[in-house]
């Protein structure tokens, strides 16, 4: 491979999810500070754009818009829409003449992606680790020391095949910026109306649907809003993204003491800035985790059936619950029982929670 300084335009693809984008960061970051003067160029899915759009390590975002070539039934000119969309973006991508293509993602789309900007160094994850056969698409290819590393540290580990130097725990925080904070402050306005004056918690009960295997049993959060209340004198926060306002209201209307459910965040900026401003986070193993770890705020993380050293969380100091079974950890989505999750009651969080705090100091709101 050549000398790091070499690769003056390196495309970096990531295309999701939200927690994985959060994780490949790091190592961004780590070759922006090694090589200021490379133009880093990230080609992403629309659910993770807005986290990267305006990032300092990135000259220029590229956003797959997928969702464009599901063709709706009856409206060939819709679908006609994506496939020129699509061409569009490879066009962008070859006129680029990335000096390097950097696959962390490591899946079939994403390995053609990187076949068709047309550079000659195109680098990703060897067999075992890449899927979907994307290895035959590389020009070079690398594996991490273990299959059971945590995804910042496998990201890190790509990145230091280039010469990357090794990144420390700075290179994990999200900046946020004035305008976000400013929102967040405009979304938790109900804050004054809450009668506590303990730390302020963000929950976040929900995940995509597509991660439901991941979330925690309401009663469980029910009981631990109620403690954090009633012991603490914490102010809860309820955090919420596209599709999961309905399960905030519905724990807020089951919970027995004064809460918040936040406004609407347009972004993930806007939501990240939120976590920022809360003393702790509390949730399952998702994407907003990571980025709230990302903003130095401690997490505690309620984990199924996901590995939980593979999946930790990076940048804060954090607990991660979980039941260990014989089975876990496994990747059943489908799973009938989830007796991982069932079997964690609110006690045991509450625990870590207190254990996180103790050792936090309070930030100003």
């Amino acid at each position: 491979m050549p000398e790091l300084q070499n690769y003056r335009r390196v495309l970096i693809i990531r295309l999701s999810a939200i927690g994985d984008v959060v994780r490949t960061l790091p190592a961004v970051n780590a070759w922006h500070e090694a090589c200021p003067e490379t133009r880093f160029t990230w080609l992403v899915e629309p659910a993770a754009a807005s986290l990267l759009e305006g990032h300092p390590a990135l000259d220029r975002v590229l956003v797959f818009k997928r969702g464009l070539l599901r063709r709706p039934l009856g409206s060939p000119a819709a679908f006609g829409r994506g496939l020129w969309s699509l061409a569009d973006l490879v066009r962008q991508l070859r006129r680029a003449r990335f000096d390097l293509v950097v696959d962390f993602h490591g899946i079939l789309k994403s390995a053609v992606f990187a076949r068709l900007t047309g550079s000659r160094n195109r680098v990703g994850f060897g067999p075992g680790t890449a899927r979907e056969g994307a290895h035959f698409f590389y020009t070079s290819r690398f594996q991490p020391s273990r299959p059971d590393l945590n995804r910042v540290d496998r990201a890190l580990e790509l990145a230091a095949f280039f010469g990357v130097p090794k990144a420390g725990e700075a290179a994990c925080r999200l900046p946020v910026s004035r305008q976000s904070t400013q929102r967040a402050h405009e979304l938790l306005a109900g804050l004054a109306e809450l009668p506590g004056s303990g730390p302020l918690i963000a929950i976040h009960p929900g995940s995509s649907p597509a991660t439901a295997y991941k979330r925690w049993h309401l009663d469980g959060y029910v009981g631990l809003i109620e403690a954090l209340v009633e012991r603490l004198g914490a102010r809860v926060i309820l955090t919420w993204g596209p599709g999961e306002r309905e399960t905030a209201e519905r724990l807020a209307g089951r919970a027995r003491v004064p809460l918040l459910v936040a406004g609407r965040t347009r972004s993930l900026p806007e939501l990240t800035a939120i976590f920022k401003l809360c003393d702790l986070y509390v949730g399952g193993d998702t994407g907003p985790m990571h980025l709230a770890a990302a903003t130095g705020t401690p997490v505690v993380a309620i984990f199924g059936p996901t590995h939980p050293e593979v999946n930790a969380p990076r940048g804060a100091a954090f607990r991660i619950v979980r039941h260990p079974l014989p089975c876990s950890p496994c990747r059943r989505r489908s799973c009938p029982s989830r007796l991982c999750l069932a079997a964690i009651g609110w006690p045991v969080v509450m625990a870590a929670v207190e254990e996180l705090l103790a050792g936090a100091a309070p930030r100003r709101h």
